[in-house]
């Protein structure tokens, strides 16, 4: 244990890392969705260009709208949870981990067996584990 984990009210170093990675991929993400949620159309005109030549992302070009704002949804409370946690606060580690799990469904009730969830598992389990070890310093 570092001098710094010792000193109660006092972030973590692992801690602030991990909130700055959640705050920089789930806040691109939750600014991503919204906008293909937005101007929906005009992104779905674009992705078919995009995705022509790439069939295994052809299963995004059947994306409704809703599945865009769900996202968008899920992704602003991963950063919610964080800036709990930020704020040395568990409520937090509880908001970032229900949207985590419930973002990995997500794709499965829309899309079915057509994505490969194994990455998102990967990095989900990694982060709620990262998570919950600093979860002693929170109140």
């Amino acid at each position: 244990m570092n001098q710094q984990e010792d000193i109660p009210g006092q972030r973590p170093t692992l801690l602030t890392i991990l909130c700055i990675l959640t705050f920089i991929g789930s806040g691109i993400s939750t600014i991503s969705f919204f906008a293909v949620s937005v101007m929906y159309e005009l992104f779905m005109q674009q992705f078919a260009v995009l995705y022509a030549n790439m069939p295994d992302a052809n299963f995004l070009l059947e994306a409704p709208r809703d599945f865009f704002l769900v996202s968008t949804i899920l992704s602003a409370a991963s950063v919610a949870g964080a800036l709990f946690m930020w704020n040395l606060r568990k409520i937090g580690f509880h908001i970032y981990t229900s949207s985590q799990l419930v973002y990995l469904v997500v794709p499965l009730l829309y899309f079915g067996g057509e994505t490969n969830p194994l990455l998102n598992i990967l990095l989900t389990a990694l982060f709620v584990y990262l998570y919950a070890r600093n979860i002693q310093y929170m109140r």
